[in-house]
Parts: C-alpha cells; sequence; structure tokens
C-alpha cells in the first residue's frame, strides 16, 4: 500500500516554504486524511456488508424450512373451498321404451374441507342463485312473501339469472367467482365460531350443523344498504255469487 505523506518536508523546514506552496501542502494533507478515513469507512462498511449477506443466506436456509412447514400447517389447517355445478340430467325411460336424458334439477353446491374433514354444502338451484345474486347486485326486486318461484318465471330477470352456467362456460366461471367472493368468509366465520364454541372443529363437520348457501346469500342481502322486506301478496279477489234473474 502506497504512501502518499510528504516526508521530506519536515517540521523544521516548514518556515522555508512560501505561503502558497505551504497552502497546497496544508490542501493536500487534508486530502490525503480524508482518502484514509474515507478508505477505513469503506473497509468497515464492506466487512459489515460480509457479515450481514453472511446472516442473509442463513436467514434464506431458515426461511426454505419455514416455508415447506407453513405450507404443510395451511394445508392441514386452513380450509379449502370446492365449488360445482351438479349437471342434474336424468336418463328416462317412458312407457314406450324409449329412453331420453332430461335437463333434471341443476344446482349448486360446494365442498368446505381442512385436512381430511369434509362437509358438502348444498346452495341452490342455478334459477335462485342467480336470483339471490341479482339481490345483493340491486339487480333485482325481492319477490313477495309466499311467492312460488315458478311464478317468477315470467318476469324481467336480473343479469345473474339470465346467465346460462350450465350451458356456457364464461357463465359458470362468473358465477362460480361471485360464490366465492360472498361465501367463503361467511362460512370461514361460521367454523371459527364452532370451533370457539365446542372447542374443535368435529361438530361443525357433522350434520349437526346445517347450512344453506341460498339462505346465506339471502341473509348478506339483508345486510345490503338497498335491502327491501317481502311484502305480502296481493289477495285475489273473490268471485260474486251468481244471482237469480226474474224473468
Amino acid at each position: 500500500m502506497s504512501d502518499w505523506r510528504i516526508k521530506k518536508v519536515g517540521n523544521k523546514d516548514w518556515g522555508f516554504l512560501p505561503n502558497e506552496e505551504k497552502k497546497k501542502k496544508q490542501d493536500y494533507e487534508r486530502l490525503v486524511v480524508k482518502i484514509e478515513r474515507r478508505e477505513k469507512k469503506i473497509e468497515k462498511s464492506l466487512q459489515k456488508i460480509k457479515d450481514e449477506k453472511k446472516e442473509l443466506r442463513e436467514w434464506k436456509k431458515k426461511r426454505t424450512i419455514g416455508y415447506s412447514q407453513m405450507i404443510k400447517y395451511h394445508e392441514r389447517f386452513s380450509p379449502k373451498f370446492s365449488f360445482y355445478l351438479h349437471g342434474g340430467e336424468k336418463l328416462v325411460m317412458y312407457p314406450s321404451g324409449n329412453y331420453a336424458e332430461t335437463k333434471g334439477n341443476n344446482q349448486w353446491g360446494l365442498n368446505v374441507s381442512i385436512g381430511n374433514k369434509k362437509k358438502y354444502i348444498y346452495i341452490g338451484t342455478i334459477d335462485k342463485v342467480g336470483l339471490h345474486l341479482d339481490l345483493i347486485n340491486n339487480n333485482a326486486v325481492n319477490p313477495p312473501k309466499g311467492t312460488k318461484f315458478k311464478d317468477l318465471e315470467y318476469r324481467e330477470k336480473g343479469y345473474f339469472e339470465r346467465l346460462s352456467p350450465d350451458k356456457e362456460l364464461k357463465d359458470k366461471e362468473e358465477i362460480k367467482s361471485q360464490l366465492e367472493i360472498y361465501l367463503c368468509d361467511v362460512i370461514t366465520d361460521k367454523m371459527l365460531r364452532s370451533m370457539n364454541k365446542y372447542g374443535s372443529l368435529d361438530t361443525f363437520f357433522t350434520k349437526q350443523i346445517k347450512l344453506n348457501g341460498v339462505e346465506m346469500l339471502y341473509n348478506i342481502y339483508k345486510k345490503t344498504p338497498h335491502f327491501q322486506e317481502k311484502l305480502n301478496l296481493k289477495p285475489k279477489k273473490k268471485g260474486g255469487t251468481l244471482k237469480r234473474m226474474d224473468v
């Protein structure tokens, strides 16, 4: 390592230097000192970085091990939701002996599972699920009390009720996405309440706790700002009795 200090001009000889050269020597000495200090500082910083890199490598090793453990915990303890649409097709034999495939009762359902425990939850038929999604999204009017679903067939339908998830894949994925948004958190909350109450999820996964998807969707609708109570059906007018006409 080079020594950049000037040794030929010592303290005794300092007085012989002209003022201009004295100033240059002072400036030079200050520069040498600044460089030496900065080099020492950088050397310390480099050593610190070297130590921190070594520590970082150890942290990353622990992260890799921890990640594998977290994945196992997630698979074992976190709920998983699997939504699907039952085709509902049925093969029917008519009195003539001919067979035909009928549309059946297409319906949505889901399986919620943790580890090796699994519970099936019925959500509802395509039409009812579509109606309730429209209610939540303010695309439909709440039907009056006692209305049969078949009586709603000829009214103006909302967006989701007009979709055909049994025929169009994009429609199926759109409704499935909506169900995931609305139902997963609700069911997770019910699972947590069951676990806190009973100390485990065993009760939740038995038939003692029954859940219905349409009911849960309607409860979500009740919490929306546009919720409207169901009105009573208008009573049908009774026909008057025929009066005898005197000729």
